[in-house]
């Protein structure tokens, strides 16, 4: 039974972020804040990708509630798919009041990855990937995960963009990771160190595996974007359950 605090932040967290532009739909950050205020696991948050700092933001008013000091932050604010005035990002997090409770780094993920030392109980990948960006940034720091984790990609269902191939490949397939789904764009699933622990969640990520793997060609291969491939896209996607998370249903699911 989740705590009363923790779903009424949940519910109320779009409102919170609702002046900072952003990708996240509010169903996706309730589901953000879900995971930030529901620890399963010891360790801190990370989140690669920051934009002006909506899902920052989100993340540090759940630790917060869940007791903790830290969240830690990288995105060097510049690169070929966006760029963000660090300004605004600093006066976004200022305005909000969670500049005390986030390490922001403004670095390419991989420019600290051999120096990183703190477990994690929350890997965010939030940044636009290609293939290689999502695989590095996914390789570099899912070392880190403690036992109970969450990893999550932001955007994974969604056209060209490459965590949706490291999701099915690198996590759905590797017997560490147990339950596993999609919210909105987001998808998610659980490390177990103990591979044991996850077996049951076998079904369960067999089935959500062969719903994401049609979408990995208009990902891979087609940067062209017609109308065709668009359409073809829309209706695999339709096939895949990402409807919004009921916080009670996904803490038994994961539990």
């Amino acid at each position: 039974m989740l705590d009363r605090a923790i779903t009424d932040y949940v519910a109320t967290a779009p409102h919170l972020v609702k002046r900072i532009p952003g990708q996240l739909s509010d169903g996706e950050i309730r589901f953000l804040a879900l995971l930030g205020a529901c620890p399963l696991a010891a360790g801190e948050i990370l989140s690669i990708g920051c934009g002006v700092g909506q899902s920052a933001i989100v993340l540090a008013e759940a630790a917060r509630l869940a007791g903790e000091t830290r969240v830690s932050a990288i995105d060097p604010l510049e690169t070929k798919f966006y760029r963000t005035s660090l300004a605004k990002f600093e006066a976004n997090l200022r305005n909000s009041r969670v500049s005390d409770i986030i390490d922001f780094h403004q670095v390419y993920p991989e420019e600290i990855s051999e120096i990183w030392d703190r477990p994690l109980r929350l890997l965010w990948l939030g940044a636009e990937h290609s293939h290689d960006g999502a695989q590095a940034d996914f390789d570099e720091y899912s070392e880190h995960l403690t036992d109970g984790a969450i990893v999550a990609f932001h955007n994974a269902v969604k056209r060209c963009d490459g965590g949706l191939v490291v999701f099915t490949e690198d996590i759905l397939l590797d017997e560490h990771f147990g339950a596993a789904g999609v919210c909105g764009t987001i998808a998610w699933a659980r490390y177990h160190a103990d591979p044991a622990h996850a077996r049951k969640f076998h079904d369960q990520k067999t089935q959500l595996y062969q719903q994401l793997t049609p979408l990995i060609p208009f990902v891979a291969q087609d940067r062209k974007q017609s109308w065709w491939s668009r359409l073809s896209f829309k209706l695999h996607e339709r096939r895949i359950p990402h409807q919004d998370v009921d916080p009670e249903s996904w803490l038994r699911n994961v539990a």
